[in-house]
């Protein structure tokens, strides 16, 4: 029997929450313009579809031709798609205004039909690669658009604040630095198919427990450092079309009605230019036009045509502010072509090209945590196997918005019989019962036990432990077969009492449609994985920044954020704590060192960027790739900044024996504090601490940088 797939937690049918990308002006590849019907509308009186106008002198005339209702309706939701979809904006046809489809997708489309089911967002960061999340972006770009859908939800750029959070394997990191660079080339990836992306959830939506009504209460410097940054990282490389904002309230303020981060984080600071659509449904007033909402979603319940004639009657919405809202939705459209090609108009998906995608994301992003005496790669040594765990036999995935409906998938257990090879005895238990599945894992030469967590979307896991009798199965198999290996297939952290009893440990995330394939090769050696936590794992359960109840999950509907900057391997580093396996620590089967750390210039102003060299070198004979990290120590003052940051990483690939100088260059952003007094991000004058090496907690290199006035 399967591993049982994580249930979605819900209170409601409608699960949505993503944020939207677009392009800047000009040409966008993948786009269908239409310039002989664009030039037939301009002729019969529609001059806004004059192709060769800008988006902006365009918009200007398409406003002053609708009237107020037509105007609201751009603001809303509605029903009638004419494709399968989970959000619409309905057409204005006297006024040749196309519809826009939307449709969930943060680990592949999910609109009721069948897509590719692509490993969860999570693996993306643990691959250290920005061009692995471009590349999962274009897939999931592509096959939207085969769907007929104009906007996709997501990335999730979120921070992973709590371990336990039900939406973790959606989210990147908790290092806002690689959960920012990664969303903006997520972003990237998926408007390079003419789709409209969307970042989500904003903001500070980091647990889902009381998530529609929790406030999260988080001072201002941890508001802009730790969970504004990703977001703004996300908007300046990747220019996301659109932007969700969240359930959950920011300082006692609902995030769709705050204009505190709305407009002057969201637009002022972070410099977005595209529209904000709502989480389903997370509005409350029609006023959150003012604040800067642009379009609720699913359907008009504070934003239709009566609620909106009153507020501007009673001076409550603008008209102008009306006006500005429809400008912005306006805008991405015709940025996008919506206006000159049948954005409704589907195609087969390219199952073959989703299910490779699929596969590389699954072999890059995973992580081999331990692998004592080199037990893994597999060798054809192992010719009695032992298949442990049902979730060998099953696809597990997140449960949510985030749920696949898949075209095609394999399962753990037919790749590994079939890359074991007719030579080899596979044998197979579900390990329902710990002490048979023991039993049969005794007499083999590697027993491979596969685990599960199960993470969705509408509640966060009750703690760290495996579920049902998961830890019992690996240390009764473990304790019947020393060469025992787990493969562990978890959105987040999970706690391993049985860790010293077992070889290795590999990490694969929700793997996806060939996941099966690409845990087979890695465990053969077909590929050597590269992978790193973008989360620390805790030791013990309670070993986390968020340790009280009034941090989390909140107390009388206030999670209050006291662990301030501190978040993750932050805190670990402050408090000294010893973590389970840390941030950006992941294994490989090959060797790597590091040597020769270069300043380009010892010192510079604050505006100046820290440029650095080292180089890296394969100690092993096997070819492998490393995530190289740079952190930061920023001056000891009153700032209380925490002992190492995260500002750079590169990813390079190394045959046996080569070495390799990598030049990264740290943007004086990094080297910056949220000065709350000053309402700026600021570099204080000091000596800065630059260090470089595989993980948070080893780092071989360290030099020093002095800023100056």
């Amino acid at each position: 029997m399967g591993a049982p797939r994580p249930l979605v937690r819900v209170a409601t049918t409608l699960v949505c929450c993503a944020a939207l990308t677009m392009p800047g002006p000009g040409p966008l590849s993948g786009l269908e313009t239409t310039a002989s019907a664009a030039t037939a509308g301009a002729e019969h009186g529609r001059p806004w579809t004059d192709g060769s106008l800008g988006p902006e002198d365009r918009v200007d005339l398409l406003l002053k031709a609708m009237t107020l209702d037509e105007k609201v309706r751009m603001l809303h939701g509605a029903l009638g798609s004419p494709v399968p979809t989970t959000g619409y904006i309905a057409p204005i046809r006297r006024l040749g205004v196309p519809g826009v489809t939307m449709t969930d997708g943060p680990a592949g489309v999910r609109n009721g039909q069948k897509a590719t089911e692509l490993p969860a967002p999570i693996a993306q960061s643990a691959s250290f690669d920005t061009e692995v999340a471009r590349q999962y972006g274009r897939t999931l770009g592509r096959e939207a658009r085969a769907r007929g859908q104009m906007q996709l939800f997501g990335p999730g750029t979120n921070i992973q604040r709590v371990p336990v959070n039900g939406r973790n394997f959606e989210y990147y990191s908790e290092d806002p630095y690689l959960s920012g660079t990664i969303a903006g080339a997520g972003t990237t990836g998926i408007q390079s198919q003419g789709v409209i992306a969307t970042v989500k959830h904003f903001m500070a939506n980091n647990q889902e427990t009381d998530r529609m009504t929790v406030s999260a209460d988080i001072d201002e410097r941890t508001l802009h450092e730790i969970y504004g940054t990703p977001f703004d990282l996300a908007i300046r490389q990747g220019r996301p079309g659109s932007v969700m904002c969240s359930y959950n309230r920011v300082n006692t303020v609902y995030a769709c009605s705050n204009e505190h981060t709305l407009r002057t984080m969201l637009r002022s600071r972070f410099g977005f230019d595209g529209y904000v659509v709502s989480d389903y449904p997370s509005t409350h007033r029609t006023s959150d036009l003012v604040a800067g909402l642009n379009v609720e979603l699913p359907l008009p319940v504070h934003v239709n045509s009566l609620t909106v004639r009153a507020a501007r009657l009673a001076g409550a919405v603008p008209q102008d502010a009306i006006d500005q809202r429809v400008r912005e939705v306006l805008t991405v459209m015709f940025r996008f072509g919506l206006f000159e090609r049948d954005g409704t108009k589907t195609s087969p998906i390219d199952e073959a090209a989703g299910n490779a995608a699929a596969q590389r994301v699954a072999e890059q992003g995973a992580v081999l945590l331990k692998n004592d005496d080199a037990a893994l790669p597999l060798t054809d040594s192992a010719r009695r196997i032992a298949v442990i765990g049902s979730a060998a036999a099953d696809s597990a995935q997140g449960g949510g918005s985030s749920q696949v409906d898949p075209l095609s998938e394999d399962t753990a257990l037919d790749a590994v019989r079939k890359r074991a090879g007719r030579s080899a005895h596979v044998t197979y238990h579900d390990g329902a019962d710990p002490r048979a599945a023991a039993g049969a894992a005794a007499s083999a030469d590697v027993a491979l036990v596969f685990a599960h967590d199960e993470e969705g979307e509408g509640g966060d896991r009750s703690g760290l432990s495996l579920p049902g009798r998961q830890d019992e199965l690996i240390s009764k198999v473990a304790a019947a077969n020393p060469e025992t290996v787990v493969v562990l297939q978890t959105g987040g952290p999970v706690l391993m009492p049985w860790l010293p009893r077992v070889r290795s440990v590999l990490e694969t995330w929700y793997p996806g449609a060939r996941g099966g394939a690409a845990t087979a090769r890695l465990l053969w050696g077909d590929v050597n994985p590269s992978g790193k936590l973008p989360q620390t794992f805790p030791a013990r359960e309670n070993e986390v920044p968020a340790n009280t109840r009034a941090q989390y999950p909140g107390v009388n509907g206030t999670a209050r954020y006291t662990e301030g900057v501190h978040v993750g391997y932050r805190w670990y580093d402050k408090t000294g704590t010893e973590p389970l396996f840390p941030f950006g620590h992941g294994l490989s089967y090959s060797g790597f060192s590091y040597s020769d750390l270069r300043l380009e210039k010892s010192s510079g102003g604050p505006g100046d960027p820290v440029s650095l060299s080292f180089t890296v070198t394969n100690t092993g004979t096997r070819a492998g790739s490393e995530a190289a990290q740079v952190y930061v120590s920023k001056p000891d003052t009153e700032a209380d900044s925490p002992p190492r940051e995260l500002a750079g990483y590169r990813k390079v690939s190394l045959a046996g024996g080569e070495s390799r100088e990598l030049r990264i260059e740290v943007d004086p952003r990094q080297l910056s504090y949220w000065d709350t007094g000053a309402d700026r991000f600021r570099v204080r004058p000091g000596e800065y601490g630059v260090a470089v090496g595989p993980s948070s907690r080893e780092v071989p290199l360290s030099t020093s940088y002095e800023v100056t006035e």
